[in-house]
């Protein structure tokens, strides 16, 4: 128990101060900013499930549903702490930098796995309270349950995590599995797997409100499908609705035994796994290409990117969401469009609203914010090359751009054929998002040099939670707001919606001029020092 309780406290320490240089102390003003960021975040999250829970409880409870919006609340904290663990599930346990160093220690495969399992299971009671505090605290200013309400939501509060832990950590455990056969392969069904639960949960957010009315409306034929398909969440709101000592027990299993079950099954597992080699590429010897020094840091970089799914898809979500957003426009917005264009004053809004769309887009497009961080004790390699920090810098930057401009020219074209843009309306919508995005690509490596993390033991805590990664992505809201903002208060009243869009390119253009000097000069200084 002592180790247990000594390996997760480093753990849950190390995800806590998030360290990055040592000896290097991040500032007041940083710490305050970053905590006003957070709350903001949270407290707009809680505000919606709020609202949805309060518009839920007060069409319901006429019928004598109101236990749904609990049994909605719960469905949703678990879903969120599915899709926030189950890509975190393997480099969290089974691939984790320090797994053989701690095998190494007088520690058993059950001790490290269940620290690690604790320290996720925490994370996900932070998910949990971002749900059900709003939820619940709504609900239970409209209903005023009883008193035996209390009790049992602080213990059913407490098993409700379990299960989607338990679910992400059977999926991460079939990956690992998959990865070792597979090799290489892994990557690729990855890839398509986080593609494919992102696009989905795009397409049930923007489907909510369609939902919700459709639980309002037949809410006593889906009381059975909760029954029914749903049984975990059925007897969590049953439990709290009606006081129901059996449903309580229902839920509280739910949770408690493939918990139990899943915690068994890694620790039966979890030493094979990290000591069991996978497949094996078979080298061949071939001639060796020649190519400029940027160039080869440019491709090793890329190669790392299709290697780490985490890393390409929380720094390239921003050129995939961008894609579907133009594919979604087409799909579904052509009628809205033409409908739009017929009213003079709307149809100067389109090409305004589509370019915030798709810089947002090109804001959250940055994989060089942690890609510093993410060299980590391998920097040597890098550092005793015959690479200036000029070429390193212009391979890390080439990769986000090749990300980047394609997604950038496809969602062009595609809006081409269906939202009726004049040709210098297409030709900005290319130009400012793609210098947008080279400009948070500048910001983002600089802010890497300055905050790196590069004693990290899984490859999750850089690409989620170092500074230099919240840096660039708020950097790039902020770009984004003061441009839109600027437009709408200022500049619209003094000038066309073209000529701002070339003052903003000059703007921009300089910003990278005056960043990449100031890689050059200082941020070589920074890396030198690494």
């Amino acid at each position: 128990m002592r180790n247990l309780k000594i390996l997760l406290a480093i753990k849950l320490r190390g995800a806590l101060h998030a360290p990055g240089r040592r000896g290097k102390k991040a500032s007041l003003g940083r710490k305050i900013l970053m905590g006003f960021l957070f709350l903001y975040v949270v407290g707009v999250m809680m505000a919606l499930f709020g609202a949805m829970t309060a518009g839920l409880v007060s069409s319901l409870e006429p019928l004598g549903l109101s236990w749904m919006a609990l049994a909605v609340g719960a469905f949703s904290s678990a879903a969120l702490c599915f899709i926030l663990t189950v890509f975190s599930m393997q480099s969290q346990i089974f691939q984790a930098k320090d797994g053989d160093l701690l095998l190494s220690l007088p520690v058993t495969p059950l001790q490290i796995a269940a620290s690690r399992l604790l320290s996720l299971l925490v994370l996900e009671y932070a998910y949990n309270a971002l749900v059900m505090i709003p939820t619940v605290g709504v609900y239970c200013y409209l209903v005023r349950p009883g008193l035996s309400f209390y009790p049992m939501l602080l213990v059913l509060l407490l098993a409700l995590p379990l299960l989607p832990l338990s679910l992400a950590g059977a999926v991460g455990y079939l990956l690992a599995q998959v990865g070792r056969l597979l090799g290489r392969g892994k990557n690729i069904i990855m890839l398509v797997l986080t593609a494919a639960a992102f696009l989905a949960y795009l397409y049930f957010c923007m489907n909510l409100n369609s939902y919700i009315t459709l639980l309002i409306q037949r809410g006593e034929e889906l009381s059975h499908v909760f029954r029914k398909a749903m049984p975990p969440f059925y007897h969590f709101a049953i439990a709290l609705e009606q006081g129901s000592l059996s449903s309580f027990l229902q839920a509280v299993l739910w949770g408690v035994l493939p918990a139990g079950v899943f915690l068994w099954l890694v620790q039966k597992g979890f030493l094979d796994l990290r000591s069991t080699s996978g497949v094996k590429a078979v080298y061949r010897k071939k001639p060796l290409r020649v190519s400029r020094p940027w160039m080869a840091v440019c491709r090793k970089e890329g190669a790392r990117l299709l290697s780490m799914p985490t890393y390409l898809f929380n720094c390239g979500i921003g050129a995939l969401l961008m894609v579907a957003m133009a594919a979604m426009v087409t799909w579904k917005g052509t009628d809205a469009l033409q409908a739009m264009g017929a009213v003079p004053q709307i149809r100067e809004l389109i090409a305004p609203v589509l370019m915030a769309a798709m810089c947002f887009c090109a804001a959250t497009t940055c994989t060089t914010s942690p890609s510093i961080s993410l060299e980590g004790d391998r920097l040597w390699v890098l550092r005793s090359s015959p690479l200036s920090p000029r070429d390193v810098f212009l391979g890390k930057l080439a990769v986000n751009m090749i990300l980047l401009l394609p997604a950038v020219a496809i969602s062009v074209i595609i809006l081409a054929f269906s939202a009726g843009l004049s040709p210098l309306d297409l030709v900005l919508l290319f130009l400012l998002p793609s210098l947008l995005g080279l400009l948070i690509a500048l910001f983002g490596l600089y802010a890497n040099l300055l905050w790196p993390r590069l004693d990290y033991t899984s490859e999750n805590a850089v690409v989620k939670q170092s500074a230099s990664v919240m840096a660039a992505s708020f950097g790039g809201m902020g770009a984004i707001l003061t441009l839109g903002l600027c437009y709408w208060f200022l500049a619209r009243k003094v000038m066309s919606y073209h000529i701002y869009c070339f003052c903003a390119l000059a703007l921009l253009a300089f910003g990278c001029i005056l960043l990449w000097r100031l890689l050059l000069t200082k941020g070589a200084k920074e890396y030198e020092q690494l």
